[in-house]
This record gives structure tokens, sequence and C-alpha cells, in this order.
């Protein structure tokens, strides 16, 4: 009989975080299911290497095995659920790979004393919410616009940034879903990945929470990638869930959203921020054949990268050349249940290359996101 070849297409992924010690693996679900668009779950088994022994010819006579080692990469589009408070498929990368994650579920408006500022405004209630939460303002003049909670007295709210207008007596304020940074990593936080095609399956154990990215484009929807190394893999993978259940249907793009720049409005064709982690395997214990645990060997790095066309508006120029910190967030989508938003507090830019185009030039600023505290140098929103 002829082979079935295997059609990449057609593959299915799910991923859950590890039940309890690392590198054991969970039983996958149909709601486990991830949508994707690249991946990599790789292996070498053995890492074999040559014999340095010596010989009266220049033959190889010896190969031997090292340590185990593998390594996981998934990228997609980014797809909110559509319903406020709902996770997204991936929510157990974006989990792991920032440490912690609240989800508050609070429907509030904002009183008319003390008069409300772009700032500083008073709600109905705050219960539930803390310091580092993103907040969904529905303004009467602005929309809908995810802001990140820098203080809390009693019931009244300071965010930031700034919001386009002050909010009126009656908006509404929602809580949502944010992703925050954490000194520990997530407890049973490495990741159970498998990848199932119409005959054959892998399973990916122990996956590590190393890198992630989250790109905005003017023309595209919100692209993601994260990576990391990992125990083994195995082949087979676990009994197939078969069903492939995922929420969202309407991902945001950039014909809907903006970006902001300390308190004001930035035009700007492409921001991206990738988070690395420094996270490394315990792979090198005698009497073991791989990794044994996961642990932060190194600082975290933040990076951001904004592109921006050279025009008449020098904002972010005078930022770069000045050196001075500055907040940073971008907003995709306007729809409540289907908005993502990315923000980091202090962003010190560094100045960009100049261009040398015949036509219209764009600038590229790459910056550092700093922490003001710890653990406050970049957060992610899904409103």
């Amino acid at each position: 009989m002829p082979n079935t070849y295997q059609i990449g297409r057609l593959g299915r992924l799910y991923v859950a975080l590890e039940p309890s010690a690392y590198g054991t693996a969970a039983v996958l679900a149909a709601t486990d299911a991830v949508r994707h668009l690249n991946l990599k779950l790789d292996q070498n088994p053995r890492n074999r290497v040559n014999s340095p022994e010596r010989h009266a010819h220049p033959s190889q006579l010896y190969r031997f095995t090292r340590r185990k080692t593998a390594e996981w990469m998934v990228s997609g589009i980014f797809y909110p659920s559509g319903t406020l408070n709902t996770l997204p498929d991936h929510d157990p990368i974006l989990q792991t790979v920032f440490g912690a994650r609240t989800n508050v579920t609070l429907s509030t408006t904002v009183s008319a004393a003390p008069a409300p500022t772009t700032t500083v405004f008073t709600v109905a209630s705050a219960a539930g919410l803390a310091v580092g939460d993103a907040v969904l303002v529905n303004a009467t003049s602005g929309g809908r616009q995810v802001r990140f909670i820098t203080a809390i007295a009693g019931a009244a709210l300071t965010v930031d940034p700034a919001l386009s207008a002050a909010p009126a007596s009656g908006d509404s304020v929602k809580g949502c879903i944010t992703y925050k940074l954490a000194t520990a990593l997530l407890a049973n936080g490495s990741l159970n990945l498998a990848h199932y095609l119409t005959s054959m399956s892998w399973e990916i154990k122990g996956g590590a929470p190393e890198s992630f990215k989250i790109t905005f484009e003017s023309n595209d929807e919100i692209m993601w990638e994260a990576s990391g190394p990992a125990k083994n893999r195995v082949r087979p993978a676990q009994t197939d869930p078969t069903t492939f259940t995922t929420v969202g249907t309407t991902p945001p793009s950039g014909l809907t959203g903006y970006l902001r720049i300390g308190a004001a409005a930035e035009e700007f064709l492409k921001a991206s921020f990738e988070l690395k982690n420094g996270i490394e395997l315990d792979n090198i214990a005698f009497g073991t054949a791989d990794s044994q645990a996961m642990y932060r060997a190194k600082k975290r790095e933040v990076e951001c990268e904004f592109d921006t066309m050279v025009s008449d508006d020098i904002t972010i120029l005078d930022l770069a050349e000045n050196t001075t910190d500055t907040v940073g967030l971008v907003q995709c989508g306007l729809t409540e249940g289907s908005i993502v938003a990315a923000y980091s507090p202090k962003i010190e830019l560094e100045t960009p290359d100049d261009p040398n185009d015949d036509e219209t030039m764009q600038h590229s600023y790459k910056g550092i996101c700093k922490g003001t505290t710890g653990n406050d140098e970049f957060y992610l929103a899904v409103a």
C-alpha cells in the first residue's frame, strides 16, 4: 500500500500546564486546543559526539551519547475570546511566560464626585481590583480604552497612561484579564504540548516558558510567538483528545487601535514587545540523562520596537535623543471582549539610524522596558 503522507495544515495543537512535578504530562482535553501558524517540537535524544581517541589511521571508529535536549516554539494569531473575562486559547502559555494572571469580573461606573480627570476617577465599586490590573473604560469622549491601575484609594483609581479625555459620570468601567510579571516562576508552570497529525503525533514535556513576543502591525492581525527549552519529546503523544475546542472568531487587527507615548497618541506602523525570562534547565547532574527542573538563571529582559514614518512629529525622536523615560501603550481593537493591550510604564528608547530612502522614510525605535519597583516593566491585557 502507498504511504500516508502527513498534511501539516491538518495538525492540531494542544497545550496545558503540567499538573505537578516538572515533566509530568497533563491529561489533555479538547479545551486545551490552541490555534497556531507555526510550530516546532524538536528533540535531539542523544546528542552524539565523536570520540577523541587516537588511532594509527584517520578513521572515526566510535561515537558517544550525551544528554538529551529538546525545545519548542509556537506562533499564531492572537484571538481574544470575544467575551470579557473569558480566557484566550493560549492562556496557559501567557500565564506561565508572565508568571501571574488576574481576571477581575467587575462592571461599575464613574462617579460624578470628585470630578473625574484623565488619570484619576472614582468608581461606584472597586471590588477585586489591585494595582497593576487593567480596566476597560468606555468613555463618553474617546470610547473604549484599556488603562492600568497605578494606585487605589478606596474607590478612587489612578490609571496610566492618561485617558484621551476625562470620563463622564456614569461611564462604564469593567475589569478584564491582566497578565503580570512575577519574581518566582509560576508553580507547576512547565508546559505540556502535543501535536497530532493524521497518523503521527509528538508530545513535549517540561516545556520552559523562556520567551514571548507580541507584534502589532497596521494592516495585520496581532501575532504572538513563544518558545523555550524542554525536558524531552515523546512519540507518539498521549491519547488524542480528537475534538478541537477554541474561543473567539474575530481577532482584532491594526485597522482599529492606537499607540500612546506618554500622554500623546502617536501614529505608527508596527510595534512589538519581546520578553525573555532568562530560564535555564537543570540538565547537568551526574546520573541523569535529561533535565530535572527549570529555574531563572539570568535577569529578565523586555525589549520593544516602534516603527514610524519620518515626519514633522518629533515627539518620539526627542524622547530617544534625550534618553527620557516614557510610558508606552498599544491597544488593538475597540470592541469589548476583543481588545488586546500591551503596556510598559517606563521605556528607554534608543536614537534610530537616519534613513536615506528616495521617497517616504521610516524610523525604527528600539527600546528597553524598565521596572519602576520591580516586576512592573510589562503588562498585557485582554479586554
